[in-house]
């Protein structure tokens, strides 16, 4: 899987290996040997093959595992470098590399860029051919269940693991932090349904591309699910439950008895740990922020425990009729998890989805009643009528309604 983008836009100060860019860069001429137009004037060819990543990034890690197993030389072979090398992953310069402004991001020799770490990874396993293990094993068996292991991670767990760090939604297509991390939690446990469960890697007895994919994700399911309100996880952090007993079997023995992989483990962990003493987790709803509030009698009509007269329910909004109407129909839409927002005012981007959603109910539920005028009113604090601290709203339609409101 060659794939190749943009050959190259990008500035290298001869000598220093400082990159910059400027109106002097110069384009490709000879496609079989791209050059790379430096600001002195001038060019100069790419002689050492460079990956611009992070210790964070788990996505980087997955090459990182292949490149400290191979034995490669970091000063030789190939070069490690932070994308702020290049101005940061938005830079102009960054961006000619690699349109998505993500990483990793590797330059051949030829200068080449290569983006995508599943390609990377593919690139330095064929690259490198004859160092170290072949991350291919022997069988077709194990092979496909190595890019078995490699599609499922790729398409279902990585696009959502923001979930567990990022500071709102959207989560690929879940605009609710806790719809996130429970599809997290599904995906890990299908993945570890597919690991071959004679080990001792995930497709069997040879370390393959999977392990190297896999495994870095798991030092973030490691650290941060944790910090998470266990009520999401299905109860207290019991990681077997979490991310399923053949793939936290593994986890714990790559950890302990590989060097590379407890290398690339304290790599991550260590990058965490500084996100974590910066306060990354503190604002971060479900972990640092939780809803302490008390309960409403809303949560016990949601609980069945008290009867309501039920217009509409789905997986995140309960509406039923008022039981002290202000209009022939008066309605109240209530979010199922309250999540903090006991009014208006303490909603988040981390809301936006459910808000949206209330409003969306509120018009098919008028749209079915053919409402042919309705006002909807949230009232938010004591001063302006409120009574249940849940958030909600009303729908009040079948009588002359004057503004302003009273």
């Amino acid at each position: 899987m060659r794939v190749f983008f943009c050959i190259l836009a990008i500035c290298i100060l001869s000598g220093t290996e400082a990159f910059s860019t400027g109106t002097s860069c110069g384009t490709v001429g000879n496609t079989r040997n791209p050059r790379i137009s430096s600001l002195r004037g001038g060019t100069m060819s790419v002689s050492t093959p460079t990956l611009y990543d992070m210790p964070v990034s788990n996505s980087g890690a997955r090459c990182r595992i292949i490149i400290y197993k191979k034995g490669l030389s970091l000063e030789n072979d190939i070069l490690i470098k932070p994308p702020s090398d290049l101005g940061g992953l938005k830079s102009p310069a960054y961006l000619a590399l690699n349109p998505q402004g993500k990483m990793p991001l590797l330059v051949t020799e030829d200068g080449a860029a290569i983006p995508e770490s599943d390609t990377i990874a593919r690139y330095l396993v064929d690259r490198y051919a004859d160092r170290g293990p072949a991350f291919r094993p022997a069988t077709l068996q194990a092979r496909t269940r190595s890019d078995l292991l490699c599609r499922l991670h790729d398409l279902y767990v990585a696009p959502i693991q923001g979930c567990m760090y990022k500071a709102a939604p959207p989560f690929a297509a879940f605009s609710s932090r806790a719809a996130a991390l429970a599809e997290l939690k599904k995906q890990l446990l299908i993945l570890d349904a597919a690991v071959d469960p004679d080990g001792p890697y995930l497709a069997g007895g040879e370390l393959s591309l999977a392990d190297a994919a896999i495994f870095p994700t798991l030092v973030f399911v490691d650290f941060i699910l944790p910090k998470f309100d266990p009520a999401l996880l299905g109860g207290a952090w019991d990681p077997p439950a979490v991310m399923g007993g053949q793939l936290h079997s593994f986890f714990v023995r790559m950890r302990d008895s590989d060097d590379v992989f407890g290398k690339v483990y304290a790599e991550i962990r260590g990058a965490l740990e500084k996100w974590e003493q910066d306060g990354r987790w503190a604002k971060i709803l479900h972990a640092g922020l939780r809803d302490t509030e008390p309960a409403s009698i809303f949560d016990k009509i949601l609980a069945k425990q008290i009867p309501s007269e039920i217009v509409y329910e789905d997986d995140r909004v309960l509406a039923f009729n008022d039981i002290s109407p202000q209009a022939p129909t008066h309605i109240v839409f209530i979010p199922k998890q309250r999540e903090g927002m006991t009014q208006l005012r303490f909603s988040s981007e981390d809301h936006e989805g459910t808000l949206g959603h209330i409003l969306a109910v509120a018009g098919k539920v008028a749209r079915e009643k053919n409402l042919r005028g309705y006002r909807l009113v949230i009232n938010d604090g004591k001063e302006a009528g409120q009574t249940v601290f849940h958030l909600h709203m009303h729908l009040l339609s079948g009588r002359h309604l004057s503004w302003p409101p009273g």
